[in-house]
């Protein structure tokens, strides 16, 4: 028992004399850091102001996004659109009846409104050659194309003919869609109701 306490005693004694050692040691500490030591401050050098504007984010594309020909051959696609307000694009086939019927008002309204884009889109015909005449004859000089593109996944929804879909000068769908045939008055009231 001597003998551990002994030891205790010994043990207390040593960590007094480590502590009071530590003390002096702080105490003694130099309050100047050494230069060899001692890091000046770098200046932060700005970072240079950009001249040029970051570049615009690309645009997402419209539902609308074709590269086609006409049915004359002329090449035609959808980079066009920004230069209307209203594209009309009217779905028909040479073996409808009501497609014919409403041609010459989409024409009148095509020579009447510049801003408006009025495109035809031919499918499922019986022969280009019938097609082509029934353009001809009905003196027909809006484009009439071919389906490409979004076109053809549009055509391949279609449940009726005529169907005639609007779009905005971005190619993004813009109104419902026209199902059946219209005379001129009832197409020019929808064309001036969806104009900005």
């Amino acid at each position: 028992m001597k003998k551990a306490i002994c030891l205790l005693i010994c043990l207390l004694l040593c960590l007094s004399f480590g502590c009071s050692q530590a003390k002096k040691s702080a105490d003694a500490a130099p309050t100047k850091v050494p230069e060899a030591i001692r890091v000046d401050p770098v200046e932060e050098t700005p970072e240079p102001v950009r001249q040029t504007p970051e570049p615009a984010a690309p645009q997402s594309a419209g539902d609308l996004q074709f590269d086609t020909v006409t049915l004359y051959g002329e090449p035609i696609s959808s980079d066009i659109f920004h230069e209307y307000d209203l594209i009309v694009v009217n779905f028909w086939a040479d073996w409808c009846g009501w497609c014919i019927y409403e041609m010459p008002s989409l024409e009148r309204l095509h020579q009447e409104h510049p801003n408006v884009l009025i495109l035809g889109v031919l499918t499922s015909p019986n022969s280009m050659e019938d097609s082509l005449a029934i353009l001809k004859d009905n003196s027909i000089t809006f484009p009439t194309l071919e389906p490409a593109g979004t076109l053809l996944g549009y055509a391949g929804k279609l449940q009726a003919f005529p169907t005639t879909l609007f779009f905005d000068s971005q190619g993004n769908e813009c109104a419902d869609p026209v199902i059946g045939a219209m005379d001129y008055d009832s197409w020019a009231a929808t064309i001036e109701g969806l104009l900005p």
